[in-house]
C-alpha cells in the first residue's frame, strides 16, 4: 500500500469529512483490495455517516479474514448492536473478549450490549470489571451507575458518578449519560448545569435529556417548548433518539390528558422494538391510559405484558427470590419477642424535636402526600425515599450483631454509633437548618420499626394507610425499578402476601414497641382535608398549619421528588383514586381470601360493588 493513500483517508476521517473519506477509501480499495487498513477507515467512515448496514458486511470480513486481532470483532460487535442483531453482537464481543479480556473499551461496550438486550445483572458485572481495572476511566464508572441504579442499587450508582472535575472535558454522548445518571440519584440541578453547558443542546438527544429533566420536575412548559425544538432536530437523530423522543411525547401528553397522542407515541415506540425497558416503559403507559379511559381489560393486558418484561429483568439480578416463594421483602421476616425490647427505655436517646418524623407505610398508601405537606412547612425538611436506616442495619450486622435480637445488646456507645451513621448519611442529600426537622419518609420503614424506636424511641411515626385493594392495585400499575419490587409485583397474588406479611410484621410490633404514632387513613385525609390536616398539626404541635394545606403548590415549586407520583403529588387533592379497584374487581378475586385478616383489622371492606 502507498503510505501517502492512507495518510490522506486518516486526513479526512480526522477531519470530519466522512462522506469523502467513504468514497476514497471505496476507490483505493478497488485498486488495493484487501487492505485492512483502509478497509477498517472505510466502514468506520459509514459508520459516521449513520450507514451502519453499510459498515457491517466491512467489518464482517474483516473479521473473517484476521479473526486473531480482537478490535474487528469489537467494532463487528459495535455495529451490529446499532442494526439491532443482538446474538450476532454478542458472538462478535464474546471473540473480542476471549483475544484480549482486559480492555476496558471492549467490556464497556459489551455492557452496553448486554443492557439492550435486558441482561442488566451482566451488564452491571461487566461495566463494574471496566471500574476495577480502570477506576479513572469516566465512561466505565458512568455507565456502571447506570446500570447499577437499573438493577436497584441506587447507594453504589451513587458512589460511582465521577468527580466533576472532568466534566466538562467529556464528549457530549458522554455528558448526556453522565447528566442521566445524576437525574436518577436526585442530581438534577448537576444535571441541568451539564445539559446546559456549551455544545449540549446541538443534538436531538441532548434536547430530549433536558426536556426530560424539565418534566421530571414538573416544570411542564419548559419541557413542552423543548419538545418542539426536538422534533426539529429529529432528521438527524438514530433510532433511540426517536425511541426517547416519543417517550417523552407520551409522558408530556399525559399530563395533558391527551390520551389519543399517548397512546399513539408509546404504541410506535413497541413498534420500534426497542431494548427491553423501554417497551416494559410504553405498556405501562398504555395501561395507564387504559384505566383513565375506563378500560380495565385492556390496562390488565398492557399490565401482564409489563411484568412479564420485569420479571425477565430481575430475575436475573436476584434469581434466588425470583424462583422461589422467598419473600421479597425480607426485613419483614425479621420479628422481636417481648424479652428482646429492653432498648425501648434508653434514657440517653434524642428527645422528639432532635428526632426525625418518621412517615412509613406500604407502597401507594398516600405517603408522598404526608411527606409533601411537611416539607411544606418551614420547620421541616424532608429528602425524598433513602435507606438510611438499612445502612444502619448494614452497620450493626458488620459489628457481628443480628438484627433486629441484637438491638436490645447496643450499649449507648454503639447506639451513638449508629445515630452518627444515620445523620451522616442524611448530610450527604440534606442541609438542615437551625430548627428544621427531618422528615423521614420511606414506606417500607415500617419494617424496621425496632431500628427507628432503638435509634430514636421519642420520634413520632405517621402510618399512611389506605384500602388493601387500592394499594394493591396502584403498586401493580406502578412502573417500579427495584428488582425486588419487580418480582413482589409479578402477580397480585404475590404482591398481596407480601402486603399481608407487611401489614403482620407492623401490628405485631407496634402492639410490642409502643411507637408513637399517628394513624393516617387516605380516605379520611382526601375526603376531609382540612381534619386531617388539624390531626396532623395536632399530633406535631404545629400552629400555623396553612403550610401544610398548600403542599402542591410548594410540591410544584420545589421540582425532583423522587418517588412514582412525583406528577401527581403536584395536583390538589382530589378523590378519584378512592375504591380505584372496583372495576378490577375479577382480577383481585383471588387476592381477596389473603387479604382478608388485614382488612378486617383496619375496618376496610373487601365487599365487590
Amino acid at each position: 500500500m502507498n503510505p501517502s493513500t492512507i495518510q490522506q483517508a486518516i486526513a479526512l476521517f480526522q477531519s470530519g469529512r466522512f462522506q469523502e473519506a467513504a468514497q476514497f477509501c471505496q476507490l483505493s480499495l478497488a485498486r488495493q483490495p484487501g487492505d485492512e487498513s483502509l478497509a477498517t477507515l472505510w466502514a468506520m467512515s459509514l459508520q459516521n455517516l449513520g450507514r451502519d448496514q453499510d459498515a457491517m458486511p466491512v467489518y464482517r470480513q474483516l473479521a473473517q479474514a484476521r479473526p486473531g486481532v480482537s478490535a474487528h470483532w469489537a467494532n463487528l460487535g459495535l455495529v451490529l448492536r446499532r442494526i439491532g442483531e443482538y446474538g450476532e453482537s454478542d458472538d462478535a464481543y464474546r471473540r473480542a473478549l476471549a483475544l484480549e479480556p482486559r480492555n476496558t473499551g471492549f467490556l464497556v461496550d459489551y455492557g452496553l450490549l448486554l443492557m439492550d438486550m435486558g441482561r442488566i445483572a451482566e451488564a452491571r458485572h461487566r461495566f463494574l470489571d471496566a471500574v476495577e481495572l480502570e477506576p479513572d476511566v469516566p465512561e466505565a464508572r458512568i455507565y456502571a451507575s447506570l446500570a447499577c441504579f437499573e438493577c436497584g442499587d441506587a447507594q453504589r450508582a451513587a458512589a460511582l458518578i465521577p468527580g466533576a472535575s472532568g466534566w466538562q472535558g467529556l464528549p457530549p454522548h458522554l455528558r448526556e449519560e453522565l447528566a442521566t445518571a445524576l437525574m436518577q440519584v436526585g442530581r438534577t440541578e448537576e444535571a441541568e448545569a451539564l445539559l446546559l453547558g456549551p455544545g449540549m443542546q446541538q443534538s436531538a438527544s441532548g434536547i430530549i435529556r433536558l426536556a426530560q429533566l424539565n418534566e421530571r420536575t414538573n416544570r411542564i412548559e419548559q419541557a413542552e417548548a423543548l419538545l418542539v425544538r426536538a422534533r426539529a432536530a429529529l432528521d438527524t437523530a438514530g433510532r433511540q433518539e426517536k425511541i426517547d423522543l416519543l417517550h417523552l411525547e407520551s409522558s408530556l401528553a399525559m399530563r395533558r390528558k391527551d390520551y389519543d397522542a399517548a397512546r399513539s407515541a408509546a404504541s410506535e415506540i413497541i413498534a420500534l422494538q426497542p431494548h427491553v425497558q423501554a417497551e416494559a416503559n410504553a405498556h405501562f403507559t398504555l395501561a395507564s391510559i387504559a384505566d383513565k379511559l375506563k378500560d380495565p381489560q385492556t390496562a390488565m393486558a398492557h399490565l401482564e405484558k409489563a411484568h412479564a418484561i420485569h420479571f425477565r429483568l430481575a430475575e436475573d439480578v436476584v434469581p434466588e427470590i425470583a424462583h422461589s416463594d422467598a419473600e421479597p421483602l425480607k426485613v419483614s421476616s425479621k420479628w422481636l419477642v417481648e424479652n428482646e425490647c429492653g432498648f425501648r427505655h434508653d434514657p440517653s436517646a434524642p428527645d422528639e424535636k432532635a428526632s426525625p418524623v418518621f412517615i412509613v407505610g406500604f407502597p401507594r398508601s398516600g405517603t408522598t402526600m404526608l411527606e409533601q405537606m411537611l416539607d411544606a412547612h418551614p420547620g421541616y425538611a424532608s429528602m425524598d425515599e433513602r435507606a438510611t436506616l438499612q445502612r444502619c442495619i448494614e452497620h450493626m450486622e458488620k459489628r457481628g450483631l443480628e438484627y433486629p435480637q441484637g438491638l436490645d445488646r447496643l450499649n449507648a456507645g454503639a447506639a451513638d454509633d449508629l445515630r452518627a451513621v444515620y445523620w451522616a448519611e442524611v448530610a450527604k442529600v440534606i442541609r438542615l437548618t437551625p430548627g428544621q426537622q427531618l422528615v423521614d419518609k420511606n414506606p417500607l420503614n415500617m419494617l424496621r420499626l425496632p431500628m427507628i424506636l432503638r435509634l430514636f424511641p421519642n420520634a413520632k411515626i405517621i402510618l399512611a394507610l389506605r384500602h388493601p385493594c387500592d394499594v394493591l392495585l396502584s403498586c401493580y400499575m406502578q412502573n417500579f425499578r427495584s428488582p425486588a419490587f419487580m418480582v413482589l409485583c409479578s402477580s397480585l397474588e404475590r404482591l398481596a402476601k407480601s402486603y399481608v406479611n407487611a401489614m403482620r410484621f407492623w401490628i405485631h410490633h407496634q402492639a410490642l414497641l409502643s411507637p408513637d404514632t399517628l394513624v393516617l387513613r387516605y380516605e379520611d385525609t382526601v375526603g376531609d382535608f382540612p381534619a386531617q390536616v388539624d390531626r396532623i398539626g395536632a399530633f406535631l404541635s404545629i400552629d400555623d398549619r396553612d403550610f401544610l394545606a398548600q403542599f402542591s403548590q410548594h410540591a410544584a415549586r420545589k421540582g425532583y421528588i423522587s418517588t412514582p407520583s412525583y406528577s401527581q403529588v403536584v395536583e390538589p387533592v382530589n378523590t378519584r383514586a378512592v375504591g380505584r379497584w372496583q372495576p378490577y374487581a375479577r382480577w383481585l378475586a383471588p387476592a381477596l381470601p389473603i387479604l382478608q385478616p388485614v382488612a378486617d383489622h383496619w375496618g376496610y371492606d373487601l365487599t365487590v360493588r
